[in-house]
This record gives structure tokens, sequence and C-alpha cells, in this order.
């Protein structure tokens, strides 16, 4: 499996990947992985902005709420558990089984 088979296995589309200007290696063996979209200064205002909004909403939903929907997310990342070791894998040169008890915690 190569490392573009690994990103797009995780919802990475090929142009998200190939076609930016930031150059991303893996630490495994320094090749390339992708080319990935730089964030501008200008944009981070706005970012930190819509960040901040979302606390405010996310604070007003209660305990019990927010408990049952991070335990949904939970399920999604163990239903994905494959993918992301792979993805683990290339972002820090675990070897799979390592990279999975990292997807665990």
């Amino acid at each position: 499996m190569t490392h573009l088979d690994v990103l797009k296995a995780a919802g990475l589309d090929n142009a998200e990947l190939t076609s930016r200007t930031l150059l991303v290696r893996s630490p495994i063996d320094g090749a390339t992985v992708a080319h990935v979209a730089e964030t501008p200064a200008s944009a981070m205002p706005e970012i930190i902005a819509d960040a901040q909004s979302a606390f405010k909403a996310w604070r007003t939903v209660s305990a019990p709420r927010r408990g049952e929907l991070i335990r949904l997310l939970g399920e999604e990342l163990r239903a994905a558990k494959d993918e992301l070791g792979a993805v683990a894998t290339l972002e820090a040169g675990k070897i799979v089984p390592k990279a999975w008890v990292k997807c665990r915690k």
C-alpha cells in the first residue's frame, strides 16, 4: 500500500494530497507523502473565531449528551482502526501494532 493509498483510505482525495505547496515527507524513509495546503496567516483570525464559537456552542450541550456524542465518536474511530493505524504509521514511523495502540488511547 502506498502513502497515497493510506491517505485516500483515510478520506483525503488526490487533489488535496498532490496539488498544494507544502511538502510532507515520511519519517520512515523520507519519501514524499503529499503536498498539502498551507493556511495563510491572514486566515487565522477567522479560524480562531470559528473555534471559539464552536467551543461556546459545545459547552451549552448537556454533559450526558456530550458523553453520548463522544461515545459515538469512539465507535466510529474503532470502526476505522485499520485506516487510522495506517495513518499513524505513516505520520510517526511506527510499526502497525504500535500505531493501533496509539489509536486506542
